[in-house]
């Protein structure tokens, strides 16, 4: 399961988290020290070492410009060591190996991205916010969402008055908050009845129980409401394929009816040829309805993501 984040985030933030999922199962406190250990601190020393005497060397693991400055370095030390000798050589480099210590040193630890998540706790949901039943839906409430956002007819523009972009991402994302809310209060039952439960405890739980039942057939139509939109969404992908197919073939009708004409009488050659277009005319208007019922089913969500 992809991580669900917060549609509100900034978009940089949101680009971070979700290409780096695995850095945002972080603790909630800071870890001392910036996240950094030992092993960080002899790491950067090692590195160090190479920026201080042999730059060149060690520049390529760093990027490009970081080669380029390598390269700059090396010479700078070469020169140094021509113009002034040895020992002067020798100061540069632990200058820049100092340098270089600091800085390397600065930017180990912990990742940007797991900053990001303490930063918006609870802006996300993981894989680990919810149970195996409440999982199985919100995968197939991401299913239907990437498979409308992802599609032909929604790249082109066509299902543009739904606001996609806008209403799914919400619509996913209060769906992971309702569920991950049901697997918390699911788990805080489980807790409750491994211990004493008297009759009064029983039948509180019970009327919780029915609550979630409840919360959960409600949930699972909205899911339902968005699988139905993905079926149509797909269903108007295929149309439009075959009609851009079609459209494509439709360019070089001249070309084929010089060849028919060239083999048959021109009666036949038109008459092939006004087969090709009603054939793409019955395509695009089918592709319209298909979009139609796209939309139709789209808007069915607008009340429900306000």
């Amino acid at each position: 399961m992809n991580p669900i984040l917060d549609p509100e985030l900034p978009a940089s933030d949101r680009a971070k988290m979700a290409a780096h999922p695995e850095f945002l199962n972080t603790p909630q406190a800071r870890p001392r020290w910036g996240g950094r250990v030992p092993a960080d601190a002899w790491a950067s020393l090692l590195s160090a070492s190479l920026w201080g005497f042999l730059p060149a060397l060690v520049a390529p693991l760093y990027g490009r410009l970081a080669l380029i400055g390598g390269l700059l370095l090396q010479a700078g030390l070469l020169t140094v060591w021509i113009g002034y000798g040895f020992t002067a050589m020798f100061l540069t480099g632990l200058t820049i190996e100092l340098v270089a210590f600091l800085l390397l040193l600065a930017l180990s630890g912990e990742s940007p991205v797991s900053r990001l998540a303490r930063r918006h706790r609870g802006r996300f949901r993981l894989a680990a916010d919810f149970d195996e039943e409440d999982a199985a839906l919100m995968e197939r409430a991401q299913a239907a969402v990437a498979a409308v956002l992802e599609s032909k007819v929604n790249e082109a523009g066509l299902l543009d008055d739904i606001a996609n972009r806008v209403t799914l991402p919400r619509q996913e994302w209060e769906i992971a908050e309702t569920l991950a809310e049901m697997t918390r209060l699911r788990r805080e039952q489980r807790s409750v009845r491994k211990g004493k439960v008297t009759d009064r405890i029983s039948t509180m739980l019970d009327s919780h129980q029915d609550a979630l039942r409840l919360a959960a057939e409600s949930l699972a139509e909205r899911v339902d409401a968005l699988e139905d939109y993905a079926l149509r969404t797909m269903a108007a992908d295929e149309a439009y394929v075959e009609w851009r197919t079609l459209q494509d073939l439709a360019e070089d009708s001249d070309a084929y009816r010089e060849l028919l004409a060239r083999t048959v009488r021109d009666r036949l050659a038109a008459g092939e040829i006004d087969a090709m277009t009603e054939r793409a005319r019955l395509v695009e208007a089918a592709l319209r309805e298909s979009v139609k019922d796209a939309r139709r089913a789209g808007l069915v969500l607008l009340p429900e993501a306000s």
